[in-house]
């Protein structure tokens, strides 16, 4: 055998392992790039799902915040109109000037009675009836 034919045959061995080398590398980086698609998209698919969940729990509290103001809303304005009775009320009560007893032990005394403090007396007493002929 010649010496060129010993180089030859050294050189188509190299090509060949290189060709399998290159093959089996090629094969791995193919592997490890599907599996680093896999990863990814399964990474994905998780945030996409743990977004969605937030999106959800955000999209409840603003409905249940929106349904409390508009509760809100309504008591407060069931509230003034009640407020509403009362001061139209008050006008009438110091016209009629309410009189009360003043018991001590030796005498009885009339005296008038503080339309304000009679009222808000009385409000707790009326403050439901008067809500359920208004809010029937």
């Amino acid at each position: 055998m010649s010496l060129e034919s010993i180089f030859k045959h050294i050189i188509d061995e190299a090509d060949a392992k290189k060709d399998i080398l290159i093959q089996q590398a090629s094969g791995q980086a193919e592997a490890i790039i599907q599996s680093a698609r896999q990863e990814a998209e399964a990474l994905y698919q998780k945030l996409i799902d743990r977004e969605k969940v937030l999106s959800i729990a955000q999209q409840q509290k603003l409905v249940i915040n929106a349904r409390l103001q508009a509760k809100k809303n309504l008591l407060k304005a069931k509230q003034e109109l009640i407020d509403g009775v009362f001061q139209k009320l008050k006008p009438q009560l110091d016209k009629e000037k309410i009189k009360k007893k003043i018991v001590s032990l030796d005498s009885e005394q009339e005296a008038f009675e503080d339309v304000d403090f009679y009222l808000a007396g009385i409000r707790l007493d009326y403050e439901s009836e008067i809500a359920q002929h208004l809010f029937i």
